[in-house]
Order: C-alpha cells, then structure tokens, then sequence
C-alpha cells in the first residue's frame, strides 16, 4: 500500500451553523478532540484484548515474559513484589481468565475515555445522511482539510476506520505488536456505518487528565482546503460563510441538487 492510498488527500466535518463551538471550527480554527464515552456508537473503542487466545501454559509465559520484559524497559525495577505480583497473574489466567477479562475491559476502557481524544472525519463531503445527522439537516456546512498537514502538525495519530464484514470483533492477541492492536481498538466499526467512511485523528492526553480546554486544538488557516455549505442553509448563513471564505483564501462550494437522482453536486460560489 503506497501513501497515497493509505491516507486520503483531504478529510470532511460536517458541522452546524446554529451553535457557536460548531462555528468556532471558522470562526476560531478550532477542533474538539472527544471523549471516547460521549460517542454515539456505544461499540466505538470498546474492543478489548482477547485474554481466551491464551490458552496455552506457552501462550501464558511468553505473555508474562512480555510484561516483564515491558516493565524492565520503562526503567522499574525486577524485584521479589514485581515477580510475586507476576506469578499470581499467570496463575490467575490460568485458572480465572473471565475474571481477569472482565477487569481488564473496565480499566482500559475507563482509561481510554479518561485520556484519549478522537477528532472523527469522513473522507467524503456528499453524503445526504451525514448532512442530516451532522449538519444540521442539511442547513450547516462541511469543512474539508489537508490530510497529511493534519496529520502530520497536530501530533496525533491518523487512519482509516476498518469495517469487518461480519459482526465479530476483530481478535486482538495480548502478546501481538501493540501498535497493530491499538488500531485494531481504535479503528474498528460495526459494518453498519461503513456509509460514513470515517477517517479519524487520535491523540492521547497522559499522564494528565485533560480539561475540556485540554482538547480543544486550534489550526492554521492553510490546514483548510474547502468550505461547502449545506442545500437547505439560509442566505445569512451562506454569506458569512462565504466571506469567512475570502478571509481565509479558501474556496467556497454550495451543494445542489443532481437533477432525477438522489444525489448531491456542489458549484463553486464567488
């Protein structure tokens, strides 16, 4: 997969028009990066660790090598508590792994909702659903960005969401790569919302917990690259956009219907 394909050029969020933190995107260049907990997808970054791959004494130990080998490279040191503390984890997963599951899913999920932040994109402006769910029903607009500048300024971490064509979760193997598995939990979506081809950008507020202040992020105005305003906005909000436009030296698109389809184009407005 060259780069090209694995990012896309340019990301979507669709906003309304009628609350000033929606405005504030325009108006202030600022992005909300949001509490996994407040997502309307109640599955969305509730992928756990599967403790059941587990299921050899070989499988066990190297797990338990693996988390020493982890403690040892963050500077603590091995001692007497450390591989007492170890051993009754091993036995533990041998003898009680739904109790060590069930423990394991509430403090990586209480602690990703704690410290993660998840800025949600689309890689398409022309959804008629995401115009009404997000933007207001279509009288809102939707900013399209600079992928890589994004990406590669804000100091987070940015993909593609994974749709399993099932419902299965994907397997996450505790002794696998860890940045494989913290995509596979943080990029994984119920086949369902495969329309929204979501793409999402992912930073990790630690050891602080952050402040609503915390997550908000302020962008320059190249990292804007599109406005498109919605087919039902009104005309005071298409000539406030439309001058925040000129301000910011962005071209400045209104949707439109296509003729005998359902379907939506956008021209460009002077």
């Amino acid at each position: 997969m060259d780069q090209k394909e694995k990012y896309p050029s340019l990301v979507y969020k669709y906003k309304n028009w009628t609350e000033d933190n929606h405005k504030n995107v325009l108006k202030k260049n600022q992005l909300f990066f949001t509490s996994p907990k407040d997502f309307n997808d109640p599955f969305d970054y509730k992928i756990p660790h599967d403790y059941s791959l587990l299921n050899t004494v070989e499988k066990i130990d190297a797990y338990l090598k693996k988390k020493k080998e982890y403690h040892q490279s963050q500077g603590s040191e091995i001692d007497d508590n450390f591989m007492q503390m170890l051993e009754k984890f091993g036995w533990r997963l041998r003898n009680e792994s739904d109790k060590v599951q069930q423990e394991y899913n509430t403090l990586y999920f209480d602690g990703a909702d704690i410290h993660y932040g998840v800025l949600s994109l689309s890689e398409r402006w022309d959804s008629i659903l995401m115009w009404s769910h997000y933007g207001d029903f279509h009288k809102g607009y939707c900013v399209g960005f600079w992928e890589e500048k994004m990406r590669n300024s804000i100091l987070a971490t940015g993909g593609r969401i994974y749709y399993p064509q099932n419902d299965e979760f994907p397997k996450i193997d505790p002794l696998g790569d860890e940045i494989i598995n913290m995509v596979l939990q943080s990029h994984a979506k119920s086949n369902d919302w495969r329309y929204e081809q979501e793409y999402r950008l992912t930073k990790i507020f630690y050891p602080e917990i952050p402040s609503i202040k915390d997550r908000i992020q302020e962008i320059p105005n190249i990292f804007f690259a599109e406005i498109i305003i919605g087919l039902n906005a009104t005309a005071e909000t298409r000539n406030e956009i439309v001058q925040i436009g000129k301000e910011k030296g962005v071209k400045v698109y209104q949707v439109i219907k296509v003729p005998f389809k359902f379907a939506i184009d956008r021209i460009e407005l002077s």
